[in-house]
């Protein structure tokens, strides 16, 4: 597909291919994907439309309320609609991303899709009006760590081949893994033992900060003092609400990140010796015994037969 020259969006058009008309162009689309291509881009955006930032080659910058996000690859950005920040990138060579953007009436239908029964559908097929749309917990999220970073990691490849796809099928999967990816964030923010909402979401942004050091580090020896510097908690705190919002502690975290890698390792033929001392375990024996009590079978399990 080539990319446009103008600043108009054809329309039907679910996905565009554009650069440098897009200083041009207010971003508050509905539902239409944005393949970008940019070296050196600012832009302020004052009335942005509800989009999903998925990064794909190089940094991407945003300032939202004077704190600064960086987007990269295995990440996306999640901003609501109506929204205020600014944009930018100064690299030599072009950042890519893919920007999915979703109108209020697709989360809506979403929405009644999920939570209506099969026999109300049937009988009332259109989705009900008085849904109020929700707001939706903005910051860079890992494309591991839900459904719907997962569902956007299996929908790149396409994306970047320009295959041919169902795009009405695209947009309301999206929509559905959003939904389900907040449900189960507000579930996990209600968890945190707090009364005010505002002070609820900045404790759970701290808390994913700290998850996300795991997830980068958990082959490592991890202190303690780590995760709350990377939390900006005391260890007391950080011990009590992150159990709080995700029903396990940090150290249980780390591993079960660790068994689920030695998992694949194994089964892909892994040195159990060189497994265990890849994954921070003290020696083989005691990554046995963890391995065991998790999968209830010894890694040697695999090399049988």
């Amino acid at each position: 597909m080539a990319p446009l020259t103008g600043n108009e969006i054809p329309a039907r058009q679910p996905l565009i291919h554009m650069s440098e008309q897009l200083r041009h162009t207010p971003l508050n689309f509905d539902d239409i994907i944005i393949h970008s291509r940019l070296r050196d881009f600012e832009k302020s955006v004052t009335d942005s439309g509800l989009s999903i930032k998925l990064g794909h080659i190089g940094t991407e910058r945003y300032l939202f309320k004077n704190q600064q996000v960086s987007l990269q690859r295995g990440s996306y950005l999640l901003v609501n609609r109506h929204q205020t920040f600014d944009c930018f990138i100064r690299n030599p060579t072009p950042v890519e991303g893919f920007c999915f953007y979703l109108s209020p009436r697709l989360i809506q239908e979403a929405a009644s899709g999920l939570s209506r029964s099969v026999e109300d559908l049937l009988d009332h097929p259109a989705p009900k009006s008085n849904n109020k749309a929700p707001h939706f917990l903005e910051k860079i999220y890992r494309t591991d760590e839900n459904k719907l970073g997962r569902y956007l990691e299996q929908l790149r490849p396409a994306l970047v081949a320009h295959e041919q796809l169902d795009f009405n099928q695209v947009f309301f999967d999206v929509a559905t893994a959003l939904l389900r990816t907040h449900w189960r964030t507000e579930q996990e923010m209600r968890g945190i033992d707090c009364t005010r909402r505002s002070t609820r979401e900045e404790l759970y942004r701290r808390l994913c900060a700290a998850r996300q050091f795991i997830f980068d580090n958990y082959c490592n020896d991890i202190q303690l003092e780590e995760l709350a510097k990377a939390a900006l908690l005391s260890k007391f705190h950080l011990l009590r609400t992150y159990k709080q919002a995700f029903g396990i502690t940090p150290y249980q975290q780390v591993l079960e990140l660790r068994l689920h890698k030695a998992s694949r390792l194994v089964q892909e033929g892994g040195n159990l010796s060189h497994v265990a001392s890849e994954l921070g375990f003290s020696d083989r024996r005691s990554f046995t015994k963890a391995f065991k009590k998790k999968f209830g079978v010894a890694p040697s399990y695999y090399r049988a037969g």
